[in-house]
Order: structure tokens, then sequence, then C-alpha cells
């Protein structure tokens, strides 16, 4: 009877401490998650689409060329010129004459080609790499023209480029507000939400970006979402609700079979449990937590599994790739030496 209680005591210990560990691991995640790579530069994207120059027949930019000879004396040829440049990537000449440029417009006379003539400043500045150089530009445009969303993107590729993870969040919800329908945006927002912790923001959001995606394209990012939020909650319920919604997911989200696996046993469904483990180990998600979490699950069966128990808990002291965590290695440590007590008595 005493080994059998003792047996039981260990049991919840060692489950109690998969969860909290769980619990532990999600609330670092959860502020280090990486914000996905914007794939489009677009400063480079913004010139080329605002520069007529770029897109125009050689024969005509040629002539072009001829005419700057004469001199740069007015602001339409000083335009010509900085287009010219930046068409040949000449990016620190074309930076001297839109300054010319800006120098040259009437503010209150041309406010949207001022608003251009900035705005091709701040995309400069980014692609020389004078960032707060650039920012203090792109800012300006803003105050120019609150809806300027060349602007805003251009701020937020520096962000991001920046990993300033709070000045991209607000960036991105300023942004939002005048183009709310733009789920990339909202989707890379949602991350900023969660690399900061704001759970309850990111929620929010979730819902926005569920209403707006029309197409299903960020459903598994939510649902994905709102597990990890779930599991930080120790809601383990409704984080299996939401993995469970999840299809297709296996190569951008590989740690789903881990946290079902988690999921399965704080229901006490430890065969489950086991299986979602194993899945994770052989897609080499967290193998070292893996081992232990199913030598747990593995000791907790009806009719428990003593040598499955013994390798899984070798297996994560033993365990010796980059990942390894010692307090994971001594968990299991101490949780052998018990078991080994309870077989001597």
């Amino acid at each position: 009877m005493k080994t059998r209680k003792k047996k039981s005591w260990i049991r919840v210990t060692a489950i109690f401490l998969v969860l909290t560990m769980v619990v532990t691991y999600w609330a670092g995640t959860v502020t280090s998650i990486k914000i996905s790579a914007q794939e489009t530069n677009e400063a480079m994207k913004y010139l080329a689409e605002n520069t007529e120059y770029i897109n125009k027949k050689r024969t005509e930019r040629t002539w072009n060329l001829i005419q700057t000879l004469k001199g740069t004396d007015d602001l339409n040829d000083c335009y010509l010129t900085a287009s010219i440049y930046i068409g040949s990537a000449r990016y620190e000449d074309a930076l001297t004459y839109i300054d010319k440029c800006l120098q040259m417009c009437p503010r209150d006379e041309r406010e949207d080609f001022y608003a251009e003539l900035l705005t091709k400043k701040g995309c400069l500045l980014t692609l020389l790499g004078r960032n707060d150089e650039a920012v203090k530009a792109l800012e300006s445009v803003i105050e120019c023209k609150p809806d300027s969303s060349d602007a805003y993107m251009v701020l937020i590729q520096i962000y991001y480029t920046a990993n300033d993870i709070e000045n991209l969040e607000k960036t991105l919800a300023a942004y939002l507000e005048i183009a709310p329908e733009d789920t990339d945006m909202r989707a890379t927002y949602l991350q900023a939400l969660m690399s900061e912790g704001k759970t309850e923001e990111a929620e929010v959001q979730c819902g926005l970006l569920t209403e707006y995606d029309k197409d299903g394209t960020y459903k598994n990012d939510v649902e994905h979402t709102l597990a990890v939020i779930a599991l930080g909650r120790e809601d383990f319920a409704g984080a299996m609700k939401h993995l469970t919604k999840m299809t297709g997911y296996e190569e951008a989200y590989p740690d789903v079979a881990y946290d079902k696996g988690v999921c399965f046993m704080a229901d006490g469904d430890y065969d489950k449990a086991v299986e979602e483990f194993t899945r994770s180990i052989n897609i080499g998600y967290m193998k070292q937590y893996c081992y232990y979490s199913r030598a747990v699950c593995k000791f907790s069966l009806e009719e428990p599994d003593h040598e499955g128990t013994f390798n899984d808990l070798k297996a994560a002291i033993e365990y010796d790739e980059e990942d390894r965590n010692e307090e994971t290695a001594q968990m299991a440590t101490e949780l052998i030496n018990q078991l080994f007590e309870i077989k001597e008595e």
C-alpha cells in the first residue's frame, strides 16, 4: 500500500512538473516570437513604382539624360536628375537632388508633390542605412498626409529590420487605422503583440483577422495564436480546441504535436499523449522535453510501461543536441532515482 501511494505521489508530481514546464516554456516563447520576414523591400518598391523615368523606353530615358545636360536650375530639371540617379541606383546623388527639390518646392501650393519628395527622401535614406534620418522624413510625410500608407510601410520595414518591436507595433496599429483590410500587416501586428506579451490585445486582433481574412489564409495562424494564449493560461481544453482546428500545419507549426501531447496529458489521456509526443520526437521538435513528458505518460498508464519509462528518461538525461536543457535532464534524473527506490522496495 505504501509503495502504491508513493507511486501515485510521484506520478502526480511528475505530471505537475511537465504542465508547469510547458506553461513556463510558452511564457518565454510568447515574448520571443519572430516577426515574419518582410519579403518586399518597401523603400525600393516605392521608388520603382513612383519614379516615372524608370519605366520609360530607352530612347525616352536617353532624351531625359540629354535634357539634364543644360543644368538643373528649376524644380522639374532637378526632379528629373534625381529620377535618373534613382534609376541607376546612385542613391547618394539622388538624395542630393531630392533635397534640392524640397528646397525649391512650395509646400503649401504643392502639398502632394512635397509629400512625394519627402517619401522618396525617406526611402533613399533607408536604402543608405541612415534609418534615424529616414524615420524623421517619413514622420514628416505622415504629418503632411496622415493617410500615406507608403510612408507607414517603409517605417514598418525600418522597425522590422532593426527588431524594434515596440515602434513596429505602434506603427502597425496606426497603419491599420487607414488600411484595416490589409490582412498581411494585421497578421504581422498580431505577432508583434505576442512578442510584447500583449495577449489580450492579440485576442482582439485574432477576431479582426478572421473577419477580414475572407479566404482563410491566416486561419492556422489565428488558431495557433489562440492555442498559445490558452496554454499560457493553463487552459488546456481551450488550447486543444484551437489546435484541432488547424489543418496542413506540420511544416509551419512543428510545435503542434507537442502541444497536443501536453493537452492530452492534462486531460489524463496518456495513450494519446504518448502518440503525440512520439510524433513530436519524429518531427525533431523539443525532443528532450518530449522524452521526459512521454516517460511520465508511460509511467501514468493504467498498465505502466516501466521499460519505456526508463528508456525515455535515460534518453532525456543523455540528450546531447544543441537545445539540451539541463533542468529537464535534472528532472529526469530525479524521477528515475525515485522510480529505482520504488523498484527496490
